[in-house]
């Protein structure tokens, strides 16, 4: 009776350790998917934001803003009525005649013209 009891714990302890053993198996290999589909949905998540992100960079109104094209043409028209008014002004210059003009206008000009730039 001994021995048959013996052989029944050694039994059962090897049936428990078998068990334990598939069971950790099979936990393993549930963490392993589910690792997996963790990385699989955060790739998703990645490029669908990239997707959205270039959907909304390739829109026209983002690449082209209208306040930009008109702030640029404001800043193209300022630009030559100024390049025209030094142009004026140093058209002005060019027919100054030293002897005829004094030290003050010749100052007052040259302070217009730094004014200017």
């Amino acid at each position: 009776i001994n021995r048959a009891l013996l052989a029944n714990q050694r039994a059962i302890a090897k049936l428990f350790f078998n068990l334990l053993k598939s069971e950790m198996k099979r936990e393993l290999s549930h963490r392993l998917k589910w690792q997996d589909r963790v990385k699989d949905w955060k790739l998703i998540q990645k490029n669908s934001v990239v997707h959205s992100f270039r959907e909304f960079m390739a829109n026209e109104e983002i690449q082209n803003p209208p306040t930009v094209k008109t702030e640029i043409e404001n800043m193209i028209t300022d630009q030559i009525l100024l390049s025209e008014r030094r142009l004026e002004f140093l058209q002005h210059l060019g027919d100054l005649l030293p002897p005829t003009h004094t030290k003050a206008e010749i100052n007052e000009w040259y302070r217009s013209l730094v004014n200017l730039n």
